[in-house]
């Protein structure tokens, strides 16, 4: 009987027959011959009409027997073959006809059943399930299976009888010892996707199930103690997801470096050292490898111009070379933080001219200088939180052009360093740049820690977190923010009643009040307590006096950003704008067509930047001339108290 089961299944495999078949010949054996083939005809013949129309013919059920959750579905409209509204797989149903089988503990197999078992649509069926001959619906559907904590001998036993059925995914949440005697290659041929997902560390040896496997294209194994095997396996030309996380694996093979289909790693937490074959993959797109142990990167490349992200954080490194990412000419995003990288080489990121995010946080790297960001033209976040900062060039974020957060956070920072100002993104007032300054948890504690020479330049910032710092001193800088940009006032306001100059220096709410008494009264709700005739009560009318003379000192700060070298530079832009596009009389029209007939003229044409230097210097004479009058000015003004 199990020979002709076999052979009948294999014949009618191609028209989608077999179940009927089956059922014609061992459920019923009494029905007459003509009254089964007559059955087999009209199944045969509505077949055979689903064919023509150019749609398959899919029987949708979800049923459920013996440790066994089958969902057998298919969207397709015309045949009205969709599951019940209902049902709770019904979202599963896709174009194609797609079957999902979920083995679970409760799998119950009986090896001496001669009967077939009949799957049917949310209908019980007590008759008993021969694990060898399985007899699932819609046999040449792709299906998709799931093994739970089964018992190994009854989940070996049905896998190995639904050998040469069109399985496409296999996920093992709990550890079988079929994997180590089946061979997926020979069973399931069609076989794309494999994942292990245990729940606790486990050791697992897979080798035999997948190492001849040849359409797999994403392995994911977690929590799965295992060691890849030295042969190479056809697969390689296959894979493009590969995903390894909690595991023991100590080496990759060298034979994945040959894939080329190989485009996206997820490696984490396993004991790993050796970036080579990573860094040798040709068309990895996106490498997740945070939480192992890699160490050295002096001696690698990462030889892909595909890649566009790039995760080492939480790794062993100590450093990189110029050359390390010199070939990722698309990279959007490097995350290099929690490492151990004291140092960063010359020019590290010169070719990566597209890097939008660079996360340096959490190193030991102490010095930053221009050259350290050369290059980054387009980069718009920069993190460089819990670093010892011992020194910041002033000219560090200058290659910067298209900055618009830098997080200092934790940099044990005395007070916001010049070279902030002199990054000409960030002082921009444009409002459509959402232009962020995080200088939280520093050591800032006078108000000479936030310089107005620094805050007049940075008015046009969105945010600016200060909080974590032990800033006990009212910083008269504040007052130089625009009370128009209300977004940055409210985010002060909130931020200066966390921190202690709000108890320690009482006149703190009332700076406040008068700075904000022309705004709305949204800003205002927040100081109703702090009016002027409390502020009397309390015996605090000193605090007006010294708001006036504060304000007084910041006036002369508030024309340095008119007179700054990116002002100058931003007028000069505009000015040369304006002029290009001007319309030219018939003298100039004249000249400039004579122009590109001297081809010398043109080779020794005198470029722009003696204008742009000398612009600079005059942005610099004049910053210098009113840093020197607000000396005087304050020095006047104490000569007269006394």
């Amino acid at each position: 009987m199990g020979a002709d089961w076999r052979n009948e299944r294999t014949l009618t495999r191609g028209r989608r027959s077999a179940p009927l078949s089956l059922i014609c010949r061992i459920q019923v054996p009494n029905t007459s011959k003509a009254r089964c083939e007559k059955s087999r005809m009209i199944f045969l013949l509505f077949s055979l009409l689903g064919s023509t129309t150019g749609q398959e013919f899919c029987r949708p059920l979800h049923a459920q027997a013996h440790g066994i959750n089958l969902k057998a579905v298919e969207v397709c409209c015309s045949l009205n073959a969709s599951l019940t509204e209902s049902c709770e797989y019904s979202s599963l149903c896709s174009e194609t006809c797609s079957c999902f089988v979920t083995f679970t503990r409760d799998l119950e197999c009986q090896s001496n059943s001669l009967e077939l078992y009949e799957w049917m649509d949310h209908k019980p069926n007590s008759a008993p399930l021969a694990c060898a001959r399985p007899n699932f619906p819609n046999y040449d559907s792709s299906y998709s299976i799931v093994v739970e904590n089964s018992a190994p001998r009854e989940t070996s036993s049905i896998l190995r009888g639904m050998c040469g059925m069109n399985v496409t995914s296999v996920t093992m949440q709990s550890f079988d010892p079929v994997l180590e005697e089946l061979d997926f290659s020979k069973c399931f041929s069609q076989l794309t996707s494999f994942q292990v997902n245990f729940l606790q560390p486990k050791t697992a040896i897979f080798s035999n199930a997948l190492r001849q496997t040849r359409n797999l294209n994403s392995l994911s194994l977690v929590n799965a103690n295992f060691e890849f095997w030295p042969q190479t396996s056809p697969f390689v030309q296959s894979l493009t997801f590969l995903h390894i996380e909690n595991s023991s694996l100590s080496d990759l093979p060298k034979w994945l470096s040959l894939s080329r289909t190989l485009s996206r790693l997820y490696i984490k937490n396993t004991r790993l050292q050796s970036l080579a074959t990573i860094a040798q993959l040709p068309q990895s797109k996106s490498l997740t490898l945070s939480h192992n142990a890699f160490d050295q990167l002096q001696r690698h490349v990462f030889v892909s111009t595909s890649l566009v992200q790039i995760d080492l954080s939480h790794n062993q490194i100590t450093s990189f070379a110029s050359h390390t990412f010199s070939k990722c000419a698309d990279l959007k995003i490097l995350d290099l933080s929690h490492n151990p990288i004291q140092v960063l080489p010359y020019k590290p990121f010169v070719r990566n001219t597209r890097l939008k995010w660079l996360k340096l946080s959490g190193t030991k790297i102490n010095a930053l200088s221009p050259e350290h960001f050369a290059g980054l033209n387009s980069l718009k976040t920069l993190t460089l939180s819990n670093n010892v900062l011992h020194s910041v060039s002033p000219y560090t974020f200058v290659p910067l052009k298209s900055l618009r957060h830098l997080d200092l956070d934790g940099c044990h920072l005395a007070r916001v360093p010049q070279a902030v100002v002199f990054n000409c993104a960030l002082t921009s007032k444009q409002k459509k740049n959402d232009l962020r300054l995080n200088v939280a948890n520093n050591k800032f504690q006078r108000g000479s820690a936030l310089p107005p020479e620094v805050m007049a330049m940075l008015s046009g910032l969105s945010q600016l977190r200060l909080d974590g710092n032990a800033l006990y001193e009212f910083p008269p800088s504040l007052l130089l923010i625009s009370t128009e940009n209300v977004r940055l006032l409210r985010q002060l306001l909130h931020t200066s009643m966390t921190l202690p100059m709000w108890l320690r220096e009482p006149c703190t709410p009332y700076y406040w009040t008068m700075q904000l008494r022309n705004k709305s009264t949204t800003l205002k709700s927040f100081l109703s307590h702090y009016d002027e005739e409390r502020m009397q009560k309390n015996g605090l009318g000193y605090c007006k006096e010294q708001f006036e003379w504060m304000a007084e000192q910041m006036d002369v700060y508030r024309e340095l950003e008119k007179n700054s070298g990116c002002s100058t530079q931003r007028r000069l832009r505009s000015s040369l704008s304006a002029t290009s596009s001007a319309p030219k009389n018939n003298c100039s029209q004249k000249t400039s067509t004579s122009w590109p007939d001297n081809p010398l003229r043109q080779k020794f044409q005198v470029a722009p930047m003696p204008q742009m230097f000398i612009a600079s210097l005059t942005a610099n004479f004049l910053l210098f001339l009113a840093l020197f009058t607000c000396t005087c000015i304050s020095c006047f003004s104490n000569t007269k108290k006394s």
